[in-house]
Formats: C-alpha cells, structure tokens, sequence
C-alpha cells in the first residue's frame, strides 16, 4: 500500500494542516444533532480534503469518542479507514457527473443507514456535475432528512453554484508550507526507517508543491534507493531540474535565442525530467528576479519589462500542461513567443533572427520547427480526434490516411483514394485542418493533399 494511503491522518490530532486541524476540532464543542448536515471542502490537490471528509464522517459515526473527537479505533471508524462502511458512500463527480446519478442518491437518501447514526455522502470533484445534476443536489441539500450528511469536495469552487455554498458550512485548505511538508517527510521517513538527509528532505518538500499526498509519494519514489538518501539521490531518482540548467535557459533566453532554448528544453525533455517541475522551478528564479530588480539589484542584461513578461508567458504555459498532447509544447510556445517579442527597453537584448518570409503568390510559411514529422505520426490519433467538432467525416478519411512530410512550413498528408484526397483537398478542409494543428501544435501550417500508393 502506498505511503500517502498508509500514514493518511485518522483522527483530528494527526491531521497536517493546523488550521483544518483546529475548525474540526471547533466542532466538538456542539452535539452530534446540533452539527451542520452539509461541509463545503475547497482548495489544491493533495492537501488533505478527502482526509478530513473521512474525519468528519467519523465524527458523526464514531461509536467511542473521545474529547479529542473520533477515536479511530471503533467499528465504525475503522470501516471508514478501510472504504468499507456501508453508511459512507463517496462520490467522484468527474465520473459521475449526470442528473441520473444524483436522482439515485436523492431516492435513496431516505433510506435509514445500515449499521452507523449517519449516512454520509462524499462528493468528490463536485465542480463537474452538470447543471441539471446541481439542481437536483440542491433540492436534496434543501431537506435532508436527519441521518443524512453531504460533504463536498472541489479544487475549483468558482465552479459551484452560490445556492449550492451557501447551504453549507466552509473549510478552505490552503497548500501546505514547506515546515508542515518536511515535518510530514520527517514523520514518514522515521516510521519506514529510511536514511535520509535534512537536505534530501528538503528538496523533496519543494517538489512536493503545497501536497502533503505528492510528498508521501514522492518519499515512497526514493525509499527504494539502497543506502543514504541525498540530495544527490533525490535529484537523479527525482530527475529534479538543475540550477545549471535553468541557468543556461535563462542566458539563452536573454539572447533570445529561440534555437539554443528550443534545444535545451528538448534535451530535457529527452532525459525525462518533469516539465511541471521545470517550469516551477524557473519561475521561482524569476520570482527571485523580479523582487532584486524592484530593489535596484537587476540581474545583468535584464529588465522587469521583460522577466514580466517572461513570467506571464510561463504561467499561461503552466496552465496549459494539463491540456496539452505534446508535455513540453507549452514550454516551447513561451520560449518562441517571448524570443519573437524582445523587450524594447533593454538594448543588450538580441533581436530575434527574421524569419524567411513567404514568397508572393507561395503558400509556403515560415515554420518554427515546433511541429515535426515525427510529432505528427506520433499524436495522429489526437489530431483526428480534434478534427471532429468541425467535420466528422473529415475525421473518417484521415484515418485512412497519414501525414508523409512537414518542409517549410507544410504539411503534406498522402491519402490513397481518390474521392478521399478530392474530400481533403477542399480549401476550406484544409484551412481547418491547418487551424487544429495550429491549435495543437503552435505552429501555422499549410495542408497539402497528395494521393499515394496502398
């Protein structure tokens, strides 16, 4: 079992985070009748709500509690622990988003509970249920009968209609701080007996990102290591970006210079190093930057023009990892873009090369060299799937058929019958086409249509 399952907090004392600690703890101070029917949990990943959904669960169905709360000993609570209390049914809305699902839950909420006081629903993801399913909820939420109890969890509350908040009482839970995410480290570490290094532990809490969940995780990816764990050890099993590569991106990008950047992600890339993390690890240099410059201490060639904008660019790439079929394209879009828009008050900076423009007449384009070949054939299947919403049948014939060259800025692709390289020659197909692996890609393309041998 995982590490972040087995040392998952049981009771209120051993939750991480104080403040959450301390507005259940608040709790006890009322009668089990007397506590709100419905909890609204919002904040990050990993920090911890699905945890306290479980707490609070118990704190309603514990049968020997404590002045501290729940014991987390008892039937009841240990069936919780284990996911196998029948009175405690948990939800993910991503899954189970529709208004069919939550009309089961309303016919059954009637239902008295099995064996517990309380039948408790965790709603996990609640932000992904449809319109017609929130709706449904919030008549439930609206008379309840008094054996039910609603907790709702999300890490994107803006999501969540008002009506369905204000029928419940809020826990916000923020990222966790590096002291509570090494002293989470710490307490894992010495349980599993593993050797580790307070540096080690250190660089593992900035990699852990504000989750107590990423840090166990992250613990559990380095106890495998034979012997002490280092800092060393975490950044090789980690493959933790290094200072020295940051650096030399950040001296390229002052040069903007688009191919050495472009080259310096890729071999990151290639050696399998998180993207995520990268990006992170290089705002944060820019943070520190940013606030040297505001006191008079600007790094040498650079201005807070352009590590603002710089840092724009990669937050808006951040943002957009999740979506993205290719990890590193949102990267490589920041550096293109940022190397084609020097900062004009910073007369060290290099302008970017001119690109060769297309000839008169020509539907050749100039490429960035972001969309390849391989790239291509590699996310074909994404690139069909994306051709959907405009013309299903589009999609149909391009899988019969498959991308044979990117040169100068075209894509050629080689269908192999005729009615099907007549259907994708139309203009305004291939001004689609080019349009999603604009969107995809990042690059401005034209399509060119040729008929090949099966």
């Amino acid at each position: 079992m995982s590490f972040y399952r087995i040392y998952r907090p049981q009771v209120i004392d051993e939750i991480d985070n104080p403040a959450i600690r301390e507005q259940l703890a608040s709790l006890l101070s009322k009668d089990k009748k007397a506590l709100p029917h419905a909890f609204f949990l919002t904040g990050p990943k990993g920090t911890g709500k699905t945890t306290a959904a479980r707490v609070i669960a118990k704190l309603f169905n514990c049968t020997k509690p404590t002045k501290s709360g729940p014991c987390g000993k008892c039937e009841q609570c240990a069936a919780i622990a284990n996911g196998t209390s029948l009175d405690v049914i948990e939800m993910d809305a991503a899954s189970n988003r529709g208004i069919d699902e939550i009309r089961t839950l309303r016919d059954s909420i009637n239902l008295a509970p099995v064996s517990a006081d309380c039948t408790v629903y965790i709603i996990d993801e609640v932000h992904m249920l449809t319109t017609e399913a929130f709706n449904a909820l919030l008549k439930t939420l609206e008379e309840p009968p008094p054996h039910a109890v609603f907790i709702l969890a999300t890490t994107d509350a803006h999501k969540v209609p008002g009506t369905i908040v204000s029928r419940c009482v809020h826990l916000g839970f923020r990222r966790a701080g590096a002291l509570e995410l090494i002293h989470v480290i710490r307490r894992i570490a010495k349980k599993e007996k593993i050797p580790i290094d307070e540096e080690a532990i250190t660089l593992l809490a900035q990699a852990a990102d504000g989750s107590f969940r990423d840090a166990a995780k992250l613990l559990e990816q380095v106890s495998f290591h034979k012997g002490n764990v280092t800092s060393d050890v975490v950044h090789r099993l980690l493959r933790i970006t290094e200072e020295n590569v940051r650096a030399a991106l950040l001296a390229c990008l002052l040069r903007h210079d688009t191919k050495g950047s472009l080259s310096l992600v890729s071999d990151m890339v290639s050696e399998g190093r998180d993207i995520k993390e990268f990006i992170t690890d290089l705002l944060g240099d820019l943070h520190g930057m940013l606030l040297a410059t505001s006191e008079g201490q600007a790094p040498q060639g650079w201005t807070s023009k352009a590590i603002t904008d710089l840092i724009r660019r990669l937050t808006t790439a951040f943002g957009e990892l999740r979506y993205s079929p290719i990890p590193s394209l949102p990267v490589e879009l920041a550096i293109v873009e940022f190397c084609s828009a020097p900062d004009e008050e910073a007369p060290s900076l290099m302008p970017p090369p001119t690109p060769s423009s297309a000839r008169s007449g020509s539907r050749e384009v100039s490429s960035l060299g972001l969309l390849t070949l391989e790239k291509l054939i590699k996310h074909w299947p994404d690139f069909i799937a994306a051709t959907k919403p405009f013309n299903h049948s589009v999609a149909g014939v391009l899988r019969s058929s498959r991308p044979k060259a990117i040169e100068n800025g075209i894509v050629t692709i080689e269908a192999f019958y005729k009615f099907h390289q007549e259907k994708l020659q139309d203009a305004r197909t291939r001004e689609a086409l080019a349009d999603v692996l604009k969107k995809l890609f990042g690059e401005k393309v034209t399509v060119e249509i040729v008929l090949g041998k099966k």
